[in-house]
């Protein structure tokens, strides 16, 4: 239990500074930026539907329907309202931009569900880096792998994987 809170305290701790990064500058309108990443994350059960990062929450609660839990707050860094849509073993915050809402951070929380190639909660960094090769950054807390407009970021304890977090560039 002790364990589980520490993970959930942690992980509020990481999203809410996700929440409070720089806007995107895309020169566009919706805010997405001109290239998706090859990092997001599939949802199975729902038609191995993709949530990635920018994607329109309306399309994402559509294809996934209602969240365990919803929270809402006034953005730090934006017009309007952040919001945290909790499903079982991840969550997904979003940032607004205008009259929409952006997917901002998709967070893993636990082993029931694991990113498309296979890497999960507890799995150990070594893992982790047979399956992703050659980190962009690393310390001995976190592997991070970026491309286009997003970072997969795996945070450790210990050598261990306790949160798998996708977060934008």
């Amino acid at each position: 239990m002790k364990r589980f809170l520490t993970v959930i305290l942690s992980a509020i701790l990481i999203l809410s500074f996700a929440s409070c990064t720089a806007p995107i500058d895309d020169g566009g309108e919706n805010g997405s930026p001109a290239k998706d990443s090859k990092y997001f994350f599939v949802v199975a059960g729902k038609n191995n539907y993709e949530v990635k990062i920018d994607a329109d929450m309306a399309d994402v609660l559509e294809a996934l329907g209602e969240p365990l839990k919803y929270f809402e707050a006034a953005s730090c860094a934006f017009d309007g309202l952040d919001k945290t849509y909790t499903y079982a073993g991840y969550v997904i915050l979003t940032r607004p931009n205008g009259k929409k809402d952006y997917v901002n951070s998709i967070q893993l929380s636990d082993d029931s569900v694991q990113t498309p190639q296979g890497a999960y909660v507890g799995m150990t960094a070594e893992a982790v880096k047979g399956i992703y090769g050659k980190t962009t950054e690393e310390t001995s807390t976190m592997l991070a792998y970026t491309d286009g407009n997003a970072t997969l970021s795996f945070v450790l304890k210990d050598g261990k994987v306790i949160s798998i977090e996708y977060l934008p560039v």
